[in-house]
């Protein structure tokens, strides 16, 4: 009877182990975790630096999740193909080191965010983590040049960059975004390498109108800036964002940066075609109104007097009317603003029909110059130059149209050219001359 006991016993105490193994595994044990580094990263720098879309890439490239390799034998997930290809990688020692180097380079890129995330202000953290990271980006290089056309090329490229764009390195980043996109143009990382290189854009700029940088101004030793020319490069690189990928949500940010960055550096005929693009190309952009606006800005400055042409000042007034049709709400909050302009292109346009005016007449062509005062007098009544045009038109009321012609016998013992023969025949024969 005991030892019956006995052995109850013994299976009551075997399957309570089991079941207290099987709660424990569908829980898990929180003390053990790992932690993720999306519960690590903080957030991103003031240009923008987004972590946690960078660890989601960097997650991404492990292309195996973990729960799946856990819960079913690789042998019988994977196909005959897939364990023909595994082989084939498998036996390729170059592949081998591509993974590992990758590996080892993911590893040095979790540390250094784990650094950076506990280092709490800390300088000496913050630079160890530095370290870390441009580590990180060099290991993801060296995996790359090993598995050359293959996804862990992309992700690797991409990993690289980011590294050295978290540390400000942002020429180097900003050459490798580049060098992606010529050799993925469709990668997956696209949305966020554009955004990232408009960042970097912005920050050269940004720089650039504290402390203009010239030509041979040359950088020898801050990583974050171009070696001569940031603003140059920065435009160039947001030109490239626009022009290589017109559809994404960045490309009309990047061509109303470039047209500010004219604008502000009086640039106006380089802003006024860039807006111009926006205008037409992105007709949805939110800029559309700020654009409009601008564009009738760079009109009047672009303006070079009366004695040029006067297609912008034309082409002012047509844009202020369409501004405010097809921009009610906006327009009313600069109402102030563009009727200024208006005034000022009528003004401007009333004063080159005065110029015309008096320039035919000092060359005493009266007929033409009474024609442009009358003409003056009745379009442009609220400016100060009607009642001036008004005065001069009867001035010359009693003056010949055209000028008398001096000796004018003289004139006439010289015979008149006769008329140019054409060429070709009106007959029908078509015959030469």
């Amino acid at each position: 009877m005991n030892q019956r006991f006995h052995k109850i016993t013994n299976l009551s105490k075997r399957l309570a182990a089991g079941i207290v193994l099987v709660v424990l595994s569908t829980v898990g044990c929180k003390s053990g975790e790992k932690v993720t580094g999306d519960q690590l990263l903080g957030p991103g720098n003031q240009y923008g630096a987004s972590w946690n879309g960078s660890q989601d890439e960097y997650e991404k490239v492990r292309h195996v999740k973990p729960k799946l390799v856990a819960s079913t034998p690789t042998e019988k997930r994977k196909t005959v193909e897939e364990r023909f290809l595994d082989g084939l990688t498998q036996s390729d020692p170059e592949i081998q080191k591509a993974k590992r180097y990758f590996f080892e380079a993911e590893s040095i890129y979790n540390d250094a965010v784990r650094l950076r995330q506990t280092a709490n202000g800390s300088n000496s953290q913050m630079r160890q983590a530095g370290e870390l990271f441009l580590q990180a980006g060099r290991r993801y290089q060296q995996a790359a040049e090993y598995w050359t056309d293959s996804a862990l090329h992309e992700d690797a490229q991409f990993m690289a960059a980011e590294c050295f764009f978290y540390i400000n390195y942002y020429k180097h980043a900003n050459v490798l975004y580049k060098a992606m996109l010529k050799e993925y143009p469709n990668t997956r990382h696209l949305d966020k390498i554009q955004k990232k290189r408009f960042q970097i854009a912005k920050y050269w700029i940004e720089e650039d109108f504290k402390d203009k940088q010239g030509f041979f101004d040359f950088n020898l030793t801050d990583k974050s800036m171009p070696f001569n020319s940031r603003f140059t490069e920065a435009i160039a690189t947001l030109d490239n964002l626009r022009h290589q990928d017109p559809t994404s949500e960045m490309a009309d940010d990047a061509t109303m940066l470039v047209a500010d960055s004219y604008f502000q550096r009086e640039q106006y005929e380089k802003a006024h075609i860039t807006l111009d693009d926006l205008v037409k190309v992105f007709p949805e952009s939110e800029h559309q109104f700020i654009a409009n606006y601008m564009m009738v800005q760079c009109k009047f400055l672009l303006y070079r007097g009366p004695d040029y042409s006067g297609v912008y000042l034309d082409e002012g007034e047509k844009q202020i009317r369409d501004i405010r049709r097809q921009f009610p709400v906006d327009s009313r909050q600069y109402a102030e603003q563009l009727d200024n302009f208006s005034r000022q292109f009528r003004y401007m346009q009333a004063e080159r029909q005065w110029w015309v005016a008096q320039f035919y007449e000092g060359k005493e062509e009266f007929g033409a110059a009474k024609y442009y005062y009358q003409k003056l007098a009745q379009n442009f009544p609220d400016t100060p130059f009607a009642s001036r045009s008004f005065t001069r038109y009867n001035d010359l009321k009693g003056y010949p149209d055209r000028p008398e012609t001096p000796v004018k016998w003289l004139v006439d013992l010289f015979p008149e050219n006769d008329k140019v023969k054409p060429l070709i025949a009106n007959e029908m024969s078509g015959g030469l001359r």
